[in-house]
């Protein structure tokens, strides 16, 4: 009879384990993630900067015109390419 009984205990102690270790962690990520501030602080206002920068312009290389005096070969329109099967 104790040969049946072992297993069982064994799995039970290991799973209160890994449950011990699961609740640290995410014990430990709670704290992380709200940092505690001391009550005798003021909160301070963000600093804002005076001005913002100036945008980036773009590279002449980066930026793609379009031509609209160029109309599209017909040729390789989507509507040559249908087909329509004949042996339904």
């Amino acid at each position: 009879m104790k040969k049946i009984w072992q297993p069982i205990w064994i799995m039970g102690l290991t799973s209160l384990l890994f449950l011990g270790a699961a609740l640290l962690t995410l014990r430990a990520a709670a704290q992380a993630a709200a940092p505690v501030m001391p009550a005798s602080a003021p909160p301070s206002a963000p600093a804002m900067p005076a001005s913002p920068p100036p945008p980036s312009a773009p590279e002449e290389s980066a930026t793609i015109t379009d031509d609209p005096t160029i109309a599209p070969d017909a040729a390789q329109s989507a509507d040559h390419n249908v087909s329509f099967p004949t042996d339904i």
